[in-house]
């Protein structure tokens, strides 16, 4: 009898303080939406990024601590100015002339908790180009028109980032938990 309430007591103490250490990590503000959205194949050059969060951000002194890029697949940066916090939102503008191609939105906020939290996510741009000179034959015409596809955008981290931390915390707390269970039998044991 007293094996087991000693094996419920540290079952009970792990727990508690796997939740307690759980509860301020999931606290951290997430994306809820974005401008241009995730994935997204745009037809025309986006003028800003906008990020909306699950909450509201934290503005540090100019704006330190909140960082953006929107970088095109040679790694150029089309932001044209400082980001600019709003409640739940970060607003960069962006450069005009952006070329067809997949971008890759780079961004770091302060949330609402106080941490520092980060993530990017893709889209890719396809506009209609100009009208081409005529050319010579229709099959030199065509090539162009089949290069100028987009390449795929590049699979989004920001999910995987969001989900991760509590999974990671679940499974540490279920390790502990099992690791306290553990010692607790081989103790026992040796009396």
């Amino acid at each position: 009898m007293f094996r087991i309430r000693t094996t419920l007591a540290a079952v009970a103490v792990a727990t508690v303080a796997a939740i307690a250490v759980a509860a301020p990590a999931s606290a951290h503000d997430t994306i809820v939406s974005s401008t241009p959205a995730a994935d997204s194949q745009l037809t025309t050059a986006p003028t800003e990024v906008v990020l909306t969060f699950s909450n509201n951000l934290i503005s540090l002194d100019e704006n330190s601590g909140t960082a953006m890029t929107v970088a095109d697949e040679s790694g150029e940066d089309w932001v044209a100015g400082e980001p600019t916090i709003t409640a739940d939102s970060v607003t960069v503008p962006l450069a005009e002339g952006m070329p067809n191609g997949a971008y890759t939105v780079t961004w770091q906020v302060v949330s609402s908790d106080g941490h520092p939290t980060s993530g990017e996510y893709s889209f890719s741009l396809a506009a209609p180009e100009a009208p081409a000179e005529p050319s010579a034959t229709a099959t030199e015409s065509a090539a162009p028109d089949q290069s100028a596809e987009p390449s795929q955008p590049a699979e989004s981290a920001e999910p995987a980032e969001t989900a991760s931390w509590p999974l990671l915390i679940g499974l540490g707390a279920v390790l502990l938990v099992a690791i306290v269970v553990f010692i607790v039998i081989l103790v026992r044991r040796r009396r």
